[in-house]
C-alpha cells in the first residue's frame, strides 16, 4: 500500500522533475544547468512505495475570509504524476490522505486551481471564482481624472505600504486573502519567469509635505496598487496587468490613468479583474474593450458538519435543517446532518429525512457564497423538499462576491 508522507529537501529535485513533465514538459528533462534559486513555499507531500516517488502534490496554508470571518483554509497545489503511475487510482488516494491531513489539522476548507474543472469536480471541488480579462488600448483609458495624488514604485520591503489597500479592496469579497509577508515578497514582488513592476497611488494628505514624512507615515494615504509586466506581443509590446486592487473607485480610475500613461510605449492592455467590475461602464466606448468571463479557482468542504460549525450565519437564521451530504472521496462528510444555527451553532448526524440534498460541491459552492440557493437549484447538484425548507436555508447562505485571486 503506498504511504503519503512529506517530500524531503533532498528529494526537491526529483519533485521539480515531477513538475516538470507534468505542466511543461516541452521543455525536456530538467538539467544541472537548469535555475533553482527561486523561493520555494508550501509544503511538498508524496506517495511513495517503499523508497519509490509516485506522485506529487503541494499544501500552502492560508488564512481566507468565509462569510464575513477569517478561516483557515488549505490551497492544494501542484499535484502530478509520472505516466508511469497514471491510471492506477494513486492521485485519488492523495486527495483522500491531502484531506485527511487537513482535518486533522483543523483546516476545514479546501481551495485549487485545476487543470481539468471535471477532474476535480468528480472529487468534490466546485468553481467558485470569475474573473473577467479586459483587453484594450492605453487610449481607451483617458478617463475625465484630475491628476492628483502620486505614483511611487515600491519594491518588496515596501509590502506593508500595501496590505491595507488589498484588505480594503478584500472586504467586497468571499475568499480574499489575508497575506503574510512571506506570500507579499515571493508570490506579488517574484514570479517564475520574470519579477514584475509595482507601482502604489499615494493620495494626497497635508502632512506629506513636512519634511519629517517617512514611509511609515504614508501607509494610510496609499489607496491602490498595480503589478504588471510589459511583454512583446504578435502586434507589438502589451502591458498585462497581474494585479489591481483599490480602496475605492476613485483610486481604481488613478490606477487606470496610471495605465493610460503607458501609451508611447505599448500597444495594448490586458487587465484581468473580478467578474462584476465597472471598468465598461467607465470608459467612454465600451466597444473598444474586449472582455472575456473565465474561471477561476475551486472550492471544497474538507470536513462538512466541522465547516457547518465554524462559520457565521445571519442573525435572522434561527431555525434548523437538515441536510443530506454526497461526497465521492471523503466518507466522514457522506451522510444526513442536522445544522442548527441558534445561539451555539451544531452540526450533527442524524437519521431523520433530509430537507435538502447536496452533492459536496454545490454544498461548497454555497458556503462560499458562489451560489444563492436558486442557483444551487439550478446549476448544481440541489434537491430541496419543500418551500419552507428552501426559506431556511435561503435565510442561512445569502449569496456573495467571491474572488480568490491567489495563484499557487
Amino acid at each position: 500500500m503506498p504511504e503519503y508522507r512529506p517530500i524531503p529537501a533532498k528529494r526537491k529535485r526529483e519533485y521539480d522533475g515531477f513538475l516538470r513533465y507534468a505542466f511543461r514538459p516541452e521543455d525536456g528533462p530538467k538539467t544541472d544547468d537548469d535555475e533553482d534559486d527561486k523561493p520555494e513555499l508550501g509544503d511538498r507531500r508524496g506517495l511513495f512505495d517503499d523508497d519509490d516517488l509516485l506522485c506529487v502534490c503541494k499544501h500552502h496554508w492560508f488564512s481566507t475570509r468565509i462569510r464575513g470571518e477569517w478561516h483557515e483554509m488549505a490551497g492544494l497545489s501542484a499535484v502530478a504524476s509520472p505516466p508511469e503511475s497514471r491510471r492506477r487510482g494513486l492521485v485519488q488516494r492523495m486527495l483522500v490522505d491531502s484531506l485527511v491531513e487537513y482535518r486533522e489539522n483543523e483546516v476545514y476548507f479546501s481551495s485549487l486551481w485545476p487543470f481539468s474543472y471535471e477532474f476535480y469536480r468528480k472529487y468534490g471541488w466546485g468553481t467558485v471564482t470569475k474573473f473577467t480579462r479586459y483587453e484594450t488600448t492605453p487610449d481607451t483609458l483617458a478617463l475625465d481624472t484630475e491628476s492628483t495624488g502620486e505614483f511611487r514604485r515600491v519594491d518588496a520591503d515596501d509590502w506593508e505600504l500595501l496590505a491595507p489597500v488589498l484588505a480594503a479592496h478584500g472586504e467586497n469579497y468571499a475568499l480574499s486573502i489575508d497575506r503574510t509577508e512571506e506570500w507579499w515578497r515571493n508570490r506579488v514582488f517574484k514570479q517564475w519567469d520574470k519579477d514584475p513592476y509595482v507601482y502604489v497611488w499615494v493620495q494626497d494628505e497635508d502632512e506629506r509635505d513636512s519634511p519629517d514624512t517617512n514611509k511609515d507615515d504614508l501607509k494610510g494615504n496609499a489607496r491602490g496598487f498595480i503589478v504588471y509586466v510589459i511583454e512583446d506581443g504578435e502586434d507589438g509590446r502589451q502591458l498585462k496587468t497581474w494585479e489591481l486592487a483599490y480602496a475605492d473607485d476613485e483610486a481604481y480610475r488613478h490606477l487606470l490613468r496610471f495605465v493610460q500613461y503607458h501609451d508611447s510605449q505599448v500597444e495594448s492592455v490586458v487587465i484581468h479583474e473580478p467578474e462584476n467590475t465597472s471598468l465598461l461602464d467607465m470608459v467612454d466606448n465600451p466597444r473598444d474593450v474586449e472582455c472575456e468571463i473565465h474561471t477561476g479557482p475551486m472550492f471544497r468542504l474538507v470536513d462538512v458538519p466541522r465547516a457547518l460549525e465554524s462559520i457565521s450565519f445571519p442573525d435572522e437564521a434561527t431555525e434548523s435543517i437538515v441536510i443530506g451530504v454526497i461526497d465521492p472521496l471523503a466518507d466522514w462528510n457522506d451522510g444526513t446532518f442536522e445544522l442548527d444555527p441558534d445561539d451555539v451553532v451544531l452540526c450533527g448526524r442524524t437519521d431523520a429525512e433530509p430537507d435538502v440534498t447536496f452533492d459536496v460541491n454545490t454544498l461548497s459552492q454555497l458556503v462560499a457564497g458562489y451560489y444563492s440557493v436558486e442557483g444551487a437549484e439550478r446549476f448544481g447538484d440541489c434537491a430541496i423538499e419543500s418551500d419552507d425548507a428552501r426559506a431556511r436555508l435561503d435565510s442561512l447562505f445569502p449569496k456573495r462576491d467571491v474572488f480568490l485571486r491567489e495563484g499557487f
